[in-house]
């Protein structure tokens, strides 16, 4: 088993050396050519009306059960200054990424009525810690690392807004979502019902959560490593969104930016959802998880991505048959003149 993990970290760390040196070329993208009223019919095009409240860096620790041990994850936390009982999204960064590099996706979902409660992973913070923490654990341990951060917040939420009094009554734990950025998408589909190839025992591992009713899986992976296979995801059945863009290309493990389409299309049918943005890349330009890319931002891609993700948990989370219409029909793409369109099945 260490041998798998070191073959495949140093093979992992060779890549990144190459994808740094050899960025792919990128096809001419089409603009966003839309007027304001064009926009303006777009289900949450603009921030929302209620104001967000942060607590960063907390740490969380709480007994393990049948355990004297304590795990501790650090935080951070965002909801709204207004009201309360809000759905909870449980949000899981990018291999390497932390927590506050996406503020610009999260603050936008509270900002329409939404608690996000966003842990660092083991693989968090920089390459050096990520490929240390490969080597110790395996990349298959590693993944099961973060399913268990997320099971462990929500079985323990109430003790969270104990540790974290503002929070307390702003999430409502019985409604709840899992997002995900690249790795971390993954991580949310897995609690929907994707599963994780274990090179150890040669089977398929599976996660599912019934309490978790929606997933959002911002440009998730499509086969990676040995543990992510084209078969994960045929059993994922849990409402999904999943987004990409035409930019969403690397030199080595995804050159096609179709293939992080692919647990959209093998997932069960029904309440399925993929958003694919004119030349959105797998960063939106330097807007989240690398925002130190000497880049330009790809800010109309962010607002439809955020428009979007928030009409999609509008629907499964707080019942908006209005929202449904829009996701399953074409006025998006007829609204942005194709730059961006929403496909259903």
């Amino acid at each position: 088993m260490l041998k798998t993990a070191i073959k495949t970290s140093v093979a992992l760390f060779i890549t990144c050396l190459i994808v740094a040196c050899s960025e792919p070329v990128l096809p001419s993208a089409q603009a966003l050519d839309a007027d304001q009223k064009q926009l303006a019919l777009i289900p949450h095009i603009e921030v929302g009306p209620l104001t967000v409240v942060t607590g960063r860096s907390l740490l969380f620790s709480v007994p393990e059960s049948k355990s004297d041990n304590e795990r501790e994850l650090e935080l951070s936390v965002f909801f709204p200054e207004q009201g309360q009982d809000y759905p909870v999204l449980f949000f899981s960064h990018g291999n390497w990424s932390t927590k506050d590099k996406y503020d610009q996706l999260i603050t936008f979902w509270v900002s329409h009525g939404y608690v996000v409660i966003a842990p660092n992973h083991r693989d968090c913070c920089s390459m050096a810690s990520g490929i240390f923490n490969s080597l110790r654990y395996g990349n298959f341990a590693l993944i099961e690392h973060r399913v268990k951060d997320f099971t462990f917040l929500i079985d323990h939420y109430t003790q969270l807004e104990t540790s974290y009094p503002k929070l307390k009554g702003k999430g409502d734990i019985n409604n709840i979502a899992l997002v995900g950025h690249s790795f971390g998408a993954f991580t949310a589909q897995q609690f929907g019902g994707a599963g994780t190839y274990n090179t150890d025992d040669k089977l398929y591992h599976f996660y599912g959560d019934d309490r978790v009713k929606a997933i959002v899986a911002i440009s998730p992976p499509g086969p990676m490593f040995e543990e992510i296979t084209a078969q994960s995801w045929q059993n994922l059945s849990t409402p999904t969104f999943v987004s990409t863009g035409t930019w969403d290309v690397d030199s080595h493990f995804f050159t096609e930016w179709q293939l992080h389409l692919m647990s959209f299309e093998t997932a069960l049918p029904h309440d399925k959802y993929a958003l694919v943005t004119q030349g959105a890349d797998h960063y939106l330009g330097n807007l989240i998880c690398r925002p130190e890319r000497d880049v330009a931002p790809q800010q109309d891609a962010l607002t439809m991505l955020n428009a979007s993700s928030t009409t999609f948990l509008d629907a499964y989370l707080k019942g908006d048959d209005k929202a449904k219409s829009f996701l399953q029909s074409a006025q998006l793409e007829q609204l942005t003149g194709g730059f961006s369109v929403l496909r259903y099945k």
